[in-house]
Formats: C-alpha cells, structure tokens, sequence
C-alpha cells in the first residue's frame, strides 16, 4: 500500500513489567542499517532504535481481520 504508513499485521503482547530489561532479536538487515543511522548520529545504537520506534509507531496502521 502506497499510503506513506507502515502495515502490519495486528497481534497482542503483554508490556513489560517494571525493572526488567526489554531484550529483542532483529534481523542482519535491520541492525545494518540500524548501525548505518547510528553512525550518522551523534548517540546510542540503542537510543537510535528507541527513537525509531517512538517515532515510527505514529505511522503504523494495525491490519487486523474483523473478529
């Protein structure tokens, strides 16, 4: 879809209970260019990826099948 917006398919997780430390896996290619956007930056890989995600959640458009 051509709507500037980013797709993806609707699911639930639990958030994360207070005190535990957020651990995710992502593929070679998003932490390559994760890396390329840290590198051009003047903070933490890790911040980069928070921002990333803060921001990017603005543009999400949740796909979910009428229940």
């Amino acid at each position: 879809m051509m709507d500037g917006k980013i797709h993806i398919p609707g699911r639930k997780y639990r958030a994360l209970k207070p005190g535990k430390q957020p651990i995710i896996r992502i593929s070679a290619e998003a932490y390559n260019r994760l890396v390329e956007i840290t590198n051009a930056s003047n903070i933490s890989l890790s911040a980069v990826a928070s921002q990333v995600v803060i921001q990017g959640a603005e543009l999400i458009v949740y796909d979910r099948e009428d229940e």
